[in-house]
């Protein structure tokens, strides 16, 4: 060997064991700062992280979820790591202030801190890699059935819970609650002692069931109302759930309604009343283990509701668990003997001046001189009830004195047989008084349906196969119509606000009222049980133009009604084995409205098979073993088959060529829609297939094996389109969107953040890199229309998101928009007309989203109706308005800001003055690391502050001042 070779060997040997690691502990020594940002920079990653897991967990925690063992270890590990970082970091910044020659940190401690940095640094990377796979909830939870009475884990508690609760939570509750203050001036001061007195009784730790009890109208459900929203302003309870109860109670709702209001999303993936009270009582005792306090309030109790099979926790004694319950009922044996109630309240009439400053409110002002007299009169009859009193000042709107000196006579003869018969001939006038004949036959309708808040939706359905409206009334016509009669019947008092958004109530005692005299003739049934059928007389039977079963426990049907006269049947079951006999409807000739809930049909020929008069088949939560059979009801105008299990839609459905509304939403088995069906329903206005049927075949597909997009041109009265297209290259490019006013159209898999639909004309738009379907002429038909919009994956060209469209986003109320690495901005252009009617703005993981607007529009009317504006792992934004944008949002409400890494502030002062937010309620500013202050300057501020900094104010939360 020659002596290079050797000098060679031991060169690789001296550089391999002496010179590299010379080298890399003096870059040990020489790079420490580097090191301390790296890893800072990797534990802001994995702080980002593992916030986003944890509202996921928080999420599963709501709905009782088991934890994979991966996942509880990923946390533990993380958890350890970013503690063990921050300490870390924490030495080398002590370090840094405390110089070796009073020049730089200590060599060697320098030389141990970038080893175990670097060290660190690979294990952070390692947790946030493996974290990028904790994406939705099922990566890191499952639903396990519970054996037993085994406790579910109890949570820690999370910062930024608020992320995941729905809006029905509040905070902790305080201990002072007997220090009410009432100061509402429309809340009469009896109705303010006797919540006063509710409220304390709920602060006793010693009672668990608080009732209200009163006669019919005497405002109970009003009061609850009030007491309800009380309770939320003064966050008296972590969590607060609300349910009516009315005289046939839906188990399934009840149970649904009290689920939405903690969160327990779960429960909708459970078909049997005992599976969801499972689950909503393990959710409960939950909550009583982590000392949370809930309180669920039960309105309009008739008779005892057994709170086990809702899954309200409580023993032999009734006495509750895990929550307290308020509730209210006409009859005080109810909530004492049955409910066993610790507390209950009688809530009386109104004292003389309280009623006669109510009918003052709802005549709109003091009745003028001659009209006194009456008016005492009125309010003698009225005896202090404030749904009496409403229905008398009513009568005294756009009325003569003679109309109404007759109609207090008529009334006034009445008085001997009590207040109900008084109650009566009130709403008998009210009754006679409309001069609609459509809305004394919807007023019927409602009270057929048997409860109180009947559904608009169904109500449109069930009124349109019943021929309310006229002949050849379209569904939009019939929906708008329908609208207009329920303003009518709320005018005169015989339906009820409900206190929010288009759904009404129906007073018990309106819907007693109807049932009794206005059908005295020709009577609707609300069946209670079976048993009832048999006490009937055969006469009134034969003469019964309608029957209800309201969610009835019922094992079986009997074999046949002789019913000639029917023409509305609904059947409400929670009896998932029920079935309803061949014979059922054999005598029904005239059946024209049909509603069965909860129900087998897997006999052929169906029971139905002969109704030639049938309009409105309703279908919701039924198993269905032959569809083909319907194509037999030629006459059919509405078919629903909401939840129900079917697999495939056959041609005979083609030839219900009378249809107007198909409704196949959440139909999840169904797979197969033959080709041709869809063009054959040729004045079809509405089909909603959201959540269901998505199999579309694609246009140039031969043979056809499925339903495909391009039929829907063929559908030339169709308006209204619920679709889900996950697969983006069957959609044709020249598919005729121009005709629709109502859709929601989900393109691609997207899903919604943190919202739900909220707009009547919807896209929800998930892209891959590669396509350009937002390009195709449908796609942009629909963008120049929409009313919210939900945006994944946008990865092209475009650099904003009014660059999307060519006709810009003129109507857009709500936008939604997510992992889109192309936005760098929302609005680059402020001379394009966009957003102008803008109320929403959601943004989450825009990597390369530098700002909402490129350039200042302080010109511009964009934004100008912004209320809610939310930002979510936007890393290179940093900062949110500048101040001149931020004075043109004078209707800004809330402003939400999480892991945005280099946002310095929320309000650049880009120019001097005051700003007012007055109807700004909501600041939430969480892990924003680099966040300096609530302003920031374009320019690093100097020792001395300059002018303009002193004189920017904002104005908000009614007037408080930030400067």
């Amino acid at each position: 060997m020659s002596a290079d070779s050797v000098a060679s060997i031991v060169w690789d040997v001296m550089k391999s064991c002496v010179v590299v690691p010379i080298k890399r502990g003096f870059r040990y020594v020489i790079s420490s700062k580097s090191f301390a940002d790296g890893l800072r920079e990797e534990v802001r990653n994995l702080e980002n992280e593992a916030q986003r897991v944890r509202i996921l967990a928080e999420v599963a925690r709501s709905n009782l979820r088991n934890f994979y063992d991966c996942f509880t270890e990923w946390q533990q590990s993380a958890d350890k790591a970013l503690e063990e970082a921050r300490d870390l970091l924490g030495d080398i910044d002590k370090a840094n202030k405390m110089c070796w020659h009073g020049t730089l940190p200590d060599p060697k401690f320098r030389y141990h801190f970038s080893r175990k940095a670097e060290h660190k640094i690979d294990i952070i990377k390692q947790l946030a890699q493996k974290c990028s796979g904790f994406k939705e909830l099922n990566d890191i939870c499952f639903s396990a059935p519970a054996l037993g009475n085994v406790a579910a884990p109890t949570p820690a508690r999370i910062e930024g819970k608020d992320v995941v609760q729905s809006n029905t939570t509040t905070a902790s509750a305080s201990p002072a609650l007997s220090s009410i203050k009432f100061r509402d001036n429309d809340i009469f001061e009896s109705r303010a002692l006797i919540m006063r007195d509710i409220m304390d009784a709920l602060a006793d730790n010693n009672n668990s069931v608080v009732g209200i009890y009163g006669m019919g109208g005497v405002g109970k459900s009003t009061l609850l109302m009030d007491v309800e929203r009380r309770i939320r302003e003064e966050k008296l309870f972590d969590w607060v759930a609300k349910a009516d109860v009315s005289e046939n109670p839906d188990i399934k709702k009840i149970q649904g309604d009290i689920a939405d209001a903690l969160g327990l999303s779960d429960i909708k993936n459970k078909e049997y009343v005992s599976g969801r009270a499972e689950l909503l009582h393990r959710r409960l005792e939950d909550e009583e283990r982590q000392q949370k306090k809930v309180l669920i309030i039960l309105d309009n109790l008739w008779e005892d509701l057994n709170l086990k099979s809702v899954g309200i926790p409580c023993g032999l004694d009734n006495k509750v668990r895990g929550c307290k319950l308020l509730l209210t009922s006409r009859d005080r044996h109810v909530l004492r003997r049955e409910m066993r109630c610790n507390k209950a309240f009688l809530l009386d009439v109104l004292k003389e001046e309280e009623a006669k400053r109510l009918f003052e409110t709802m005549v709109g002002g003091k009745v003028h001189v001659e009209f006194e007299p009456l008016a005492d009169e009125a309010l003698r009859i009225s005896a202090g009830l404030p749904f009496l009193i409403c229905a008398m000042a009513k009568l005294f709107i756009d009325a003569s004195l003679s109309e109404l000196s007759d109609a207090l006579n008529q009334i006034e003869l009445s008085t001997d047989e009590g207040i109900s018969a008084v109650i009566n001939k009130v709403l008998q006038l009210s009754y006679d008084h409309l001069k609609s004949e459509e809305a004394k036959s919807l007023l019927q309708l409602c009270a057929a349906y048997g409860i109180s808040e009947p559904s608009v939706e169904n109500l449109v359905r069930y009124s349109f196969g019943w021929g309310i409206f006229q002949k050849d009334s379209s569904m939009k016509n019939a929906r708008d119509r329908l609208f207009t009669l329920i303003r009518t019947l709320q005018a005169s008092s015989l339906l009820l606000d409900n206190g929010g958004g288009d759904g009404f109530k129906i007073h018990d005692l309106v819907r007693d009222f109807v049932a009794r005299f206005i059908l005295r003739d020709h009577p609707l049934l609300l069946l209670k049980d079976k048993d009832m059928l048999a006490r009937l007389q055969k006469e009134k039977l034969k003469s019964c133009t309608a029957i209800c079963f309201p969610y009835i426990n019922m094992k079986e049907l009997p074999e046949e009604l002789d019913c000639p006269e029917l023409h509305i049947f609904l059947l409400f079951s929670n009896n998932e084995s029920l079935e309803v006999p061949n014979s059922y409807f054999n005598s029904m000739r005239k059946l024209a409205v049909l509603n069965l809930t909860g129900i087998r049909l897997t006999s052929s020929p169906m029971p139905f098979q002969f109704s030639e008069n049938l309009h409105t088949l309703c279908l919701q939560r039924c198993l269905l073993e032959d569809v083909a059979i319907l194509g037999k009801l030629k006459g059919l105008q509405i078919l629903s088959f909401v939840d129900s299990e079917i697999q495939r839609l056959p041609k005979e459905i083609g030839q219900l060529v009378e249809l107007r509304l198909l409704d196949l939403r959440r139909c999840s088995q169904l797979e197969i829609i033959e080709p041709g069906v869809l063009q054959s329903l040729i004045k079809l206005e509405e089909l909603y297939m959201e959540n269901s049927f998505d199999q579309w075949n694609a246009m140039e597909q031969t043979p056809p094996t499925n339903a495909s997009l391009i039929e829907l041109d063929h559908m030339k009265n169709l308006y209204t389109l619920y679709v889900s297209i996950p697969d983006l290259s069957v959609l044709p490019g020249d598919l005729n969107v121009e005709k629709l006013t109502k859709y929601i159209i989900q393109i691609g898999n997207a899903w919604r953040w943190l919202s739900e639909c909220k707009g009547s004309r919807t896209l929800e738009l998930k892209l891959d890199r590669l396509s350009d379907v937002h390009r195709k002429g449908c796609i942009q038909n629909v963008l120049g229309k929409i009313d919210d919009l939900l945006l994944n994956g946008l990865d092209g060209s475009e650099q904003s998101v009014c660059a999307l469209s060519e006709k810009g986003f003129i109507e857009l109320k709500h936008l939604q928009v997510e992992n889109s690495p192309s936005i760098h901005y929302i609005l680059q252009r402020p001379s394009l007309i966009a957003f102008e009617m803008l109320e929403s703005l959601l943004l989450k993981k825009l990597i390369n989203l530098k700002k909402i607007c490129y350039s200042h529009i302080s010109s511009s009317k964009s934004f100008s109706t912004l209320k809610v504006i939310r930002v979510e792992s936007c890393n290179k934004i940093e900062v949110l308005f500048p101040l001149s944008l931020l004075r043109g949002l004078p209707q800004l409400e809330e402003i939400e800001v999480v892991g945005c890494k280099l946002m310095q502030g929320i309000v650049e002062a880009d120019d001097c003055g005051k700003v007012e937010l007055r109807n700004l309620h909501t600041l939430k500013l969480r892990d924003l690391p680099n966040i300096k202050n609530f302003f920031s300057t374009r320019i690093a501020p100097s020792s001395s502050t300059s002018n303009d900094q002193v004189n920017t104010q904002v104005a908000f939360f009614n007037g408080q001042q930030v400067s």
